[in-house]
């Protein structure tokens, strides 16, 4: 009687001693479930926040690019004025190199 009362203890000392284990178990996997949620919000929010910085960034690379484009026009106009004021200065030379030959030659 006595060898069967001790394997009737043995046996639940090993079932409590499965139960707290197996407890423990749940308890480890219960974390990891928490920190992989948190985990998993971590990086949602990370690439949240990428992805508005992308789209700022693409939005100064615009605004940029059309100040670019439009110092581009004006510097194009602004040459092309300078071209003609030369242009103009060429000729109102020539016409006065003329008109000084001209006056001297009637002299």
């Amino acid at each position: 009687f006595h060898a069967l009362l001790e394997d009737t203890q043995d046996g639940r000392s090993r079932i409590s001693q499965r139960v707290n284990k197996n407890s423990q178990q749940v308890d480890l996997l219960m974390e990891d479930k928490m920190t992989l949620q948190e985990t998993v919000w971590t990086v949602e929010e990370e690439a949240y926040a990428a992805r508005v910085a992308w789209n700022h960034s693409i939005g100064l690379s615009q605004v940029t690019y059309q100040e670019l484009q439009t110092h581009r026009d004006h510097v194009y106009v602004h040459e092309t004025h300078i071209q003609t004021h030369q242009t103009q200065l060429q000729l109102q030379s020539t016409l006065i190199q003329t008109q000084h030959q001209v006056s001297q030659t009637r002299f």
